[in-house]
């Protein structure tokens, strides 16, 4: 099995869709890390925000804190989020050893997750530490799309975990067969699931064009 030195957060490590051989570990470095299960990983074995001889390509600055979340896009899975527990998000491939877009201060407290949608390639939601969940839609000007906040702050409760799920059902108006949800997780053990709008999940045949060329073009 491939080893590394760095350390890892825990309930950071993923899987990438389509094989069972290699594993991304979200580093205290603030890298992401390629792993094998058996031999060695495929390059780049390392991932970071931008070269630290050049990180004006990127920003102006590369994180300094730990990446605590990775998300691997389920339609396109070459392509993947990491989330820095300092505010900042960015856009990988697994073909690339430099990220190939990144969101700062995407909010003023820390992140705990990030998630890709399971219906729409282009959009992604963003957990914080102050309960709040950001979407993001790369089709709409790269931009925040959506707040929302969860918990009762009077209760001074925490959610720790953010998770997407489809379940094969109903047919929506989308067009997309199931129902898509959202399970948060909180800090006393309880766990809420959501139903998602119909504004999160509906994805056209135009939209899916668009994004296949954002995230997957050909050469």
């Amino acid at each position: 099995m491939g080893r590394t030195t760095a350390q890892a957060r825990d309930m950071s490590v993923r899987n990438r869709r389509g094989t069972a051989t290699e594993f991304f570990v979200a580093a205290e470095t603030g890298q992401v890390l390629r792993g094998a299960r058996y031999g060695v990983p495929a390059p780049p074995r390392a991932f970071a925000v931008c070269d630290p001889l050049d990180c004006g390509r990127a920003a102006a600055t590369a994180p300094a804190a730990a990446a605590v979340s990775l998300s691997f896009n389920p339609f396109f899975p070459k392509v993947f989020l990491a989330a820095h527990q300092g505010g900042s998000v960015s856009r990988f491939s697994t073909e690339s050893s430099l990220a190939l877009e990144r969101w700062d201060g995407v909010t003023p407290g820390e992140v705990v997750a990030v998630r890709w949608s399971l219906s729409r390639p282009s959009q992604f939601f963003v957990l914080d530490d102050r309960n709040y969940i950001t979407v993001f839609d790369l089709l709409s000007n790269k931009q925040p799309t959506h707040f929302e906040e969860f918990g009762k702050l009077e209760r001074k409760e925490r959610i720790v975990s953010l998770e997407l799920a489809k379940i094969e059902d109903n047919t929506g108006a989308s067009g997309h067969k199931g129902q898509f949800f959202a399970s948060l997780a909180y800090d006393d053990g309880r766990t809420d699931v959501h139903l998602l709008a119909e504004e999160f999940v509906a994805c056209s045949p135009e939209d899916m064009e668009e994004s296949r060329a954002l995230l997957d073009p050909k050469p």
